[in-house]
């Protein structure tokens, strides 16, 4: 991209300063934006705004940048705009992916007002930490919330391990009548299977059915998953079969669920059915169906897979 020279923004309104800060950091050009917001805050302090804070923010944090984050924060306050909500979120944000999550902690706390936004960024922060309890108390203090406060939760709750608490979580959000996404319905599909909980597995099942992801690849996959894992094969089989669309990680859920359940003889026949329709098995795909075969005493078929 060519270099615009910069003591052309001297004399320009803020939007131009903001377009032109967003168009080097959309091209990937981070000293360029680093050297317009620092000719910015040298001549034109008076057009910083939330836009600009936001931005070089967001650029922090893709970039690792604790030093600059920090001092930014500073301006942030010096500037007056430490109590906007639009600047706090991305400021979370920054300290829990930079690892600072007391720094992010002691921001919120400290904070006048909050939105709901700000409030799923600090309890994503203190997932990514593993502070799962404090996690948890954000949220049942919550006043407000919305669907992404309950995905965050739940996701955060399986990916620590939590996967009785992320089902008893996901029964809260169907009394609360929120609407889920496909993450949600992913990641408590995958504790039901963990949990070998086929009851609440078909539960959730039948609760899919009547919403608007009932055709969605990943939810069908984790449909095909669960199934597999509580040991009713023919129920995944079922899923797989009427899915509309299936992509890699839907063959292989229903291959390597053949496999654990002892039907080599599926398994390996869905594997070229999986080649025959396009799709391009992985390493996790090629170990499957090579277990499979030795599991039917066909390892001089299987040695072919080995590249």
């Amino acid at each position: 991209m060519k270099r615009h020279p910069l003591h052309l923004f001297k004399t320009r309104p803020s939007y131009s300063w903001n377009l032109a800060i967003s168009g080097y950091a959309n091209y990937g050009s981070s000293t360029d934006v680093v050297g317009v917001y620092k000719l910015m805050l040298k001549d034109a302090a008076m057009n910083l705004n939330q836009i600009t804070f936001s931005t070089m923010l967001i650029l922090c944090s893709n970039c690792q940048w604790m030093d600059l984050g920090r001092q930014i924060h500073g301006q942030i306050l010096k500037f007056g705009f430490g109590s906007y909500v639009f600047v706090g979120s991305p400021l979370l944000d920054m300290y829990a992916k930079l690892g600072l999550i007391f720094d992010a902690e002691w921001y919120y706390d400290e904070m006048p007002e909050r939105n709901v936004v700000m409030c799923n960024t600090m309890i994503i922060g203190l997932l990514w930490r593993g502070m799962v309890e404090e996690s948890k108390h954000l949220f049942h203090g919550l006043k407000e919330r919305d669907s992404i406060s309950w995905t965050t939760i739940i996701s955060g709750l399986m990916q620590n391990g939590m996967q009785r608490e992320a089902v008893d979580m996901f029964r809260e959000v169907i009394l609360a009548g929120f609407t889920m996404d496909q993450f949600t319905f992913g990641s408590v599909l995958t504790a039901c299977g963990s949990l070998l909980a086929l009851g609440e597995g078909k539960q959730i099942h039948a609760y899919v059915i009547r919403t608007d992801h009932k055709d969605n690849v990943f939810v069908g996959s984790a449909l095909v998953d669960m199934y597999s894992k509580c040991k009713s094969i023919k129920s995944g089989e079922t899923v797989f079969e009427t899915m509309t669309q299936k992509n890699v990680v839907s063959w292989t859920a229903m291959l390597v669920g053949y496999g654990q359940n002892g039907f080599s003889a599926e398994a390996v026949k869905i594997f070229f059915e999986m080649q025959r329709n396009g799709f391009e098995p992985d390493d996790f795909t090629l170990g499957s169906v090579i277990s499979s075969y030795a599991n039917l005493a066909s390892l001089e078929e299987g040695a072919q897979f080995h590249c």
